[in-house]
């Protein structure tokens, strides 16, 4: 496991929610985050720095596949890797777990996680119109994009 590395819990919800809303417009309740990390289909990995976690990523497998619900990095930590050592990490445990293929969804004008998922080998695969509404005049599609697990990941 890398430095810094944690696997999160349950007891790890209200700091969540707390990057979370730093991170997002339309983000997520303690108690939500609490019902995520309860489920065992859900493996969430965080970063710590200074005694406080400073990013996440919470994926959900379903039949072989894992879904990215959400990846958030402290807006004062960016620009650090974080993000892409989330990805990484991610993906080897899920490799190692017999996962098959990653999805996700972003919003169409969220050009840095695209740029940042296309980087980690994702391709964008489709379209949901109008997804994204939160803080904005006009809803925004959401771009859905996949990577697929083979040997070696």
């Amino acid at each position: 496991m890398s430095p810094g590395l944690l696997v999160l819990t349950p007891d790890d919800a209200a700091s969540l929610a707390g990057l979370h809303a730093r991170c997002f417009d339309d983000c997520w309740s303690a108690e939500a985050m609490r019902g995520l990390l309860k489920d065992p289909n859900v493996l969430a990995l965080g970063v710590q720095s200074a005694g406080r976690i400073c990013a996440f990523i919470m994926g959900q497998t379903v039949a072989g596949e894992t879904d990215i619900l959400t990846l958030a990095t402290d807006p004062d930590q960016r620009r650090r890797g974080l993000a892409g050592q989330m990805i990484e990490s991610l993906v080897r445990r899920l490799g190692e777990r017999g996962v098959s293929r990653i999805t996700l969804d972003v919003a169409e004008d969220n050009l840095a996680a695209r740029e940042l998922y296309r980087a980690h080998g994702f391709i964008e695969d489709g379209r949901r119109p109008r997804y994204y509404k939160a803080k904005r005049d006009i809803p925004v599609d959401a771009i859905l994009m996949s990577r697929t697990l083979g040997l070696g990941f």
